[in-house]
């Protein structure tokens, strides 16, 4: 194989990576609004169950930031020297 063809394998392992990442914080991103969505369609003061929703929207928001993070640390491989 060629530099630029094992290159092009190494992408697109990358490519695929990236997206199942970015897949992966859609459905994280969806949860956490429908949760929010909950919380804001509770009517009155904060009760035991609206705290576990905030429990959760805090715990989805944290595992989301180490998502992100983790995706940002993606390093794409090195293009190979022409």
């Amino acid at each position: 194989m060629s530099a630029i063809s094992d290159f092009a394998g190494r992408q697109n392992a990358f490519n695929d990576q990236i997206d199942t990442a970015v897949t992966g914080l859609t459905g994280d991103v969806k949860t956490l609004n429908d949760t929010i969505a909950a919380l804001q369609n509770s009517a009155g003061g904060i009760t035991p169950a609206d705290q576990i929703l905030l429990d959760q929207i805090e715990a989805r928001s944290a595992a989301i930031s180490t998502k992100l993070a983790a995706l940002d640390a993606l390093t794409p491989p090195v293009v190979p020297a022409v």
